[in-house]
């Protein structure tokens, strides 16, 4: 009688199956930081792509009108003998060059004094629009409280390169040295430093997941270049989110945020650039000479 076969199968022991967990949990630890890499490349592609759209959707503004959009249409009681009115931002005027001309219809624009926040408008404050918020934030949320739930943006306006704000109780500026302000209106023959010189619209941030604290895109969206890039009063920055009113432009894309320029190209300014550079590229007609192996 031949020898029997065996029916049984040698399977992994204990130790080789250990040591195939171990290869596997270390190739995984290897291709997870180029897995992240790539897919912040991609939210980065796609961020830079929205704010080529918001320069774009500016200049078609500019097209029909003959000057840029006002950074926003604000109006203290200190000016007038009435009360406060809330107008718009420039993100709402360029509505419907983003293909968003149904939203900006629904405005009710004698809604006055309230303007944006009168109960006929809070519900155009409140829609979702995704082009204005970077696919890197993991904050995507209306903000606020009570019916002044208006959701939030990742876009800021360039006011100025020293505040964006002065007194009487945090009035946007009016007279900034950038490109978009407060009531005022600039126009492309106003820009002397060159269009290809001057910051236009850059990222902001707000106060993370859950906070309800931010920016809304219907109003008070102005910012100074003042404290740098990811600079204090910002998560990416120093972890913690706050009001300055000399709030500083951000994201969470590593290393810098990005910016439109007045003539439409979209650059990803350092968070280390050269404060000096920085309030160069902020001014309109500052007149200072920005060499090209300064950017």
């Amino acid at each position: 009688m031949g020898r029997q076969a065996s029916r049984y199968r040698h399977g992994f022991t204990l130790v080789e199956l250990l040591v195939v967990i171990a290869i596997i949990a270390i190739l995984i630890a290897l291709l997870l930081p180029a897995v992240q890499a790539a897919r912040e490349a991609a939210r980065r592609t796609q961020c830079a792509n929205n704010f080529k759209q918001i320069g774009v959707a500016l200049h078609n503004y500019e097209s029909v009108h003959g000057v840029f959009p006002p950074g926003q249409i604000y109006r203290h009681t200190a000016w007038t003998t009435g009360p406060n009115y809330y107008g718009a931002s420039f993100q709402v005027y360029i509505q419907p060059y983003l293909e968003q001309g149904t939203i900006y219809d629904e405005i009710d624009w004698n809604a006055a004094p309230d303007g944006v926040y009168a109960p006929e408008n809070f519900h155009v404050g409140q829609l979702r629009i995704p082009i204005l918020l970077c696919p890197s934030d993991p904050q995507d949320e209306p903000l606020g409280g009570g019916p002044w739930f208006f959701w939030m943006t990742n876009v800021g306006g360039v006011a100025d390169s020293q505040d964006a704000w002065f007194e009487l109780g945090q009035v946007p500026v009016i007279d900034g040295d950038g490109m978009l302000m407060n009531l005022n209106a600039i126009k492309i023959r106003d820009v002397f430093d060159g269009t290809s010189n001057t910051l236009f619209v850059g990222e902001i941030t707000g106060g993370g997941p859950g906070s309800v604290d931010g920016w809304s895109r219907v109003l008070f969206n102005l910012f100074t270049t003042a404290n740098g890039i990811n600079g204090f009063g910002t998560i990416p920055g120093n972890g913690v989110w706050r009001i300055t009113w000399s709030d500083s432009f951000s994201s969470y894309h590593p290393g810098g945020c990005h910016f439109v320029r007045v003539d439409g190209s979209v650059h990803f300014e350092s968070e280390n650039i050269d404060q000096a550079i920085l309030t160069a590229l902020t001014t309109r007609r500052g007149r200072e000479v920005i060499l090209s192996n300064d950017l």
